[in-house]
């Protein structure tokens, strides 16, 4: 039996993701992935009956990119000279 090797597809290039993957990808735990769909910030389903629940890579994307513009612009980083005279 000879053995496939798929081809690497970049996380938005996809349709879904799994649980697992999502949670990777936000830097969050599973658990954190399924409360999110749970109140709705992303959208959960089962592409086949009683399959695994998978998240749409649309929202996901949705609260990526809201995450980004929503945080702060970074602070340019303070320098201090330090000088002993002594």
């Amino acid at each position: 039996m000879q053995i496939q090797k798929t081809e690497y597809v970049p996380w938005r290039d996809r349709a879904f993701v799994s649980i697992a993957e999502a949670g990777e990808i936000v830097a969050r735990s599973s658990d954190w992935v399924r409360n999110r769909v749970a109140e709705g910030r992303l959208c959960g389903c089962r592409v086949t009956p009683g399959g695994p629940l998978v998240v749409s890579v649309r929202s996901l994307t949705e609260l990526v990119d809201g995450a980004l513009q929503a945080a702060p612009p970074p602070r340019p980083a303070r320098l201090y000279l330090a000088v002993d005279n002594t």
